[in-house]
């Protein structure tokens, strides 16, 4: 089984679940692997090089996204919470505001994003709760992650 789940707002926050026709292992190594999160990350049309990335708690990482247009701009953020397979809570602290459409506020104050990972018979349930977004964001964070989420699928499953 896979597919988008449904997203469930909340004033300043989105959630957007996902199963992947992967293991849970899989799929938690391909939001921490730099070969993998390459593959995937990024709203559609967006590529990401991984400039630094360290996954523990506590360490720094440097996303450069670069949108269908050509321009780019840096996405960072600390890990909070590494606990593999089913658990993952990272600190957006500089947002990559590029490319938003005319409705929509830069985001300018950090953000978290907390990653569950179970397992659903021999598949992954993925559920991503992206808080504490700014007035207007949240449209925004639900497009994205259902985005994402959907390019992390077709990266990770389905398996043979």
């Amino acid at each position: 089984m896979s597919g988008p789940v449904a997203g469930m707002p909340k004033a300043d926050r989105q959630s957007v679940e996902q199963f992947i026709d992967a293991a849970p292992e899989d799929v938690f190594s391909a939001w921490i692997r730099p070969d993998m999160l390459e593959k995937w990350w990024g709203p559609d049309g967006f590529k990401t090089r991984v400039l630094e990335i360290n996954a523990v708690e506590g360490g720094r990482f440097v996303f450069e996204m670069t949108a269908p247009d050509g321009s780019s701009c840096n996405m960072t953020g600390r890990y909070r919470t590494i606990n593999p397979p089913g658990l993952l809570v990272f600190e957006v602290i500089d947002h990559c505001n590029i490319g938003l459409p005319d409705h929509v506020q830069p985001q300018l104050l950090p953000s978290r994003v907390t990653v569950r990972i179970t397992p659903y018979g021999t598949a992954a349930r993925v559920s991503v709760t992206h808080a504490l977004l700014g007035p207007g964001y949240e449209w925004l964070a639900l497009t994205s992650w259902t985005s994402v989420l959907a390019r992390l699928e077709a990266s990770c499953g389905p398996r043979g």
